[in-house]
């Protein structure tokens, strides 16, 4: 009896490594599922940067991180499921092939359905269209759409090339910048980088700078006259 128990007990330790494949799979699918349908309604990279967007702690930038690291550990599991079982698996492929080629007519019905998807998803015919519209139409009702960046990608510029852009003496922004909580260590830093290490966001340091904007740079509603010269 005791040596039974001791058996028992040796096989409820031992790791089985089938079973952890398995489940790390199910785990990262769960993931991928979760940061995929997120990425989907996000707003656009554009006004995620400028308004930090965050949801549930991880920035636009934190999610498609999480998606691609998932992604491929997703992949790499799958690899080895196909590794351990390979045998297992061509021999029910085959067994299964045989079945659907004597069901020609659901054969022909999913293939021609995959080739509908397919071509739809490709041309944007309706009705195919009408998730990435949908997804649109969520990405916009983000309360961070209405804080649109003067410039498009205007937080990957550096302090200096910002502060310059906007013609302010370094001097001057850096002191009113520091009056409302936010400290530049280097004016090479780019501003998406100093809103972070200030825990705020880009749009929030150009709210606060907006008043040292000289008056003949302001047009069209605060949009700002772009010089080429800083993206070339």
């Amino acid at each position: 009896m005791v040596n039974i128990k001791k058996q028992r007990m040796k096989r409820k330790k031992k790791f089985k490594f089938r079973a952890f494949v398995s489940l790390t799979i199910f785990w990262t699918f769960i993931v991928e599922a979760l940061s995929g349908l997120i990425l989907y309604t996000v707003p656009p990279g554009r006004i995620a940067d400028w308004a930090h967007w965050e949801f549930l702690g991880f920035t636009k930038g934190g999610w498609e991180m999480i998606h691609t690291i998932f992604g491929y550990l997703f992949l790499i599991f799958v690899s080895i499921h196909l590794y351990k079982n390979w045998k297992s698996i061509v021999h029910y492929i085959k067994r299964k092939v045989r079945r659907v080629f004597q069901a020609r007519v659901e054969l022909g019905v999913s293939l021609a359905l995959v080739v509908i998807v397919f071509v739809g998803a490709v041309f944007s015919i309706p009705p195919f269209r009408s998730v990435m519209d949908l997804g649109s139409v969520i990405k916009d009702t983000w309360p961070e759409n209405k804080e649109q960046p003067f410039l498009v990608r205007a937080e990957k510029l550096s302090m200096d090339q910002f502060l310059r852009l906007l013609d302010i003496p370094f001097t001057q922004a850096y002191k009113v910048l520091r009056e409302n909580g936010v400290e530049i260590k280097d004016k090479k830093s780019r501003v998406i980088d100093v809103a972070h290490q200030n825990h705020t966001s880009p749009s929030n340091i150009y709210k606060i700078l907006k008043k040292l904007i000289p008056p003949q740079k302001r047009i069209n509603r605060d949009r700002l006259i772009r010089k080429e010269s800083f993206f070339k």
